[in-house]
């Protein structure tokens, strides 16, 4: 285990729940509003479309918050959804969301951990977790890789994403400047855990030092092991707009034009799976089959 462990997997779990009880509608416009944050959201959306297809029996949603990619997963599904989320709140707000679309595969609402899934082994047609929920999982992120191995039938696919040691310094560099507070942090990094993040991956708790959640960071490559040890094979990885990510000028003025956005978007997926790339962008998706 890289770093020591701050918080328990049950105190860990419960933080994580209590903190997005409270910020259900601010994770909702995570991937709204500017043009930048419609851009990640946009990629995350292709990717997991041409992936999941439109042939899957029972799919699981691990971590759907207040059901951002819900949809887009239902439209993909024939049979059943199974949406897995700490938070009640999260969970109502994805069912009142999804509620108002066209009749398709129902959806069953389970508060529930990615550790403890309550389903029996090969189950499941495919996985899909995305927000950062294997980071979020810290110390705990292999164990719920294990369990999703277990819950996921042969040949079933697995989809989620990843935040990287590079991607996330170069957004909180980004975020720390626009807050002006950049100085301060490079002036003691250490203090900060930047050090920490780019040498280990990992960040413990530290609420005092803007270190809110204990998080565990991952490269390409220890995805890859970790899925592994879990029973996957990655068949594809992509950054996240590594070309816009952070450059606000660049999705603003692709999104005036259908075109020009259309351009965009297929730029970022070239260059995003270039591998000198896979971890320069906002985190990175991975997509794996179970062997």
């Amino acid at each position: 285990m890289v770093g020591a462990r701050t918080q328990t997997p049950r105190q860990r779990r419960r933080h994580v729940r209590r903190s997005f009880e409270g910020r259900v509608e601010a994770e909702w416009g995570r991937y709204a509003g500017n043009a930048q944050r419609v851009l990640r959201r946009t990629l995350r959306e292709r990717f997991l479309t041409r992936h999941l297809g439109r042939s899957r029996d029972i799919v699981l949603e691990l971590g759907p918050g207040p059901g951002r990619f819900t949809s887009v997963i239902r439209r993909s599904t024939r049979t059943r959804v199974a949406a897995v989320d700490l938070s009640l709140a999260s969970l109502r707000s994805a069912r009142r969301r999804t509620g108002r679309q066209p009749a398709r595969a129902p959806i069953d609402w389970i508060q529930g951990a990615g550790e403890l899934l309550p389903f029996r082994n090969r189950t499941v047609d495919a996985a899909v977790v995305l927000g950062n929920i294997v980071n979020f999982a810290a110390a705990d992120g292999p164990a719920l890789l294990q369990e999703l191995g277990r819950v996921v039938k042969r040949q079933g696919l697995f989809v989620a994403d990843f935040a990287s040691p590079a991607g996330a310094t170069h957004e909180f560099f980004h975020v720390a400047a626009q807050r002006r507070l950049l100085r301060r942090i490079l002036r003691r990094p250490d203090w900060y855990f930047v050090d920490q993040v780019l040498r280990t991956g990992y960040q413990p708790y530290a609420p005092t030092r803007l270190a809110r959640w204990e998080f565990r960071f991952y490269t390409v490559g220890e995805v890859e092991e970790e899925l592994a040890r879990a029973g996957f094979r990655a068949f594809d990885a992509m950054s996240i707009a590594p070309v816009a990510a952070f450059e606000d000028r660049v999705a603003a003025i692709a999104r005036r034009e259908p075109r020009t956005w259309e351009n965009l978007l297929r730029t970022e997926e070239k260059v995003g799976r270039r591998v000198g790339a896979l971890e320069t962008g906002h985190g990175f998706m991975v997509a794996a089959v179970r062997r």
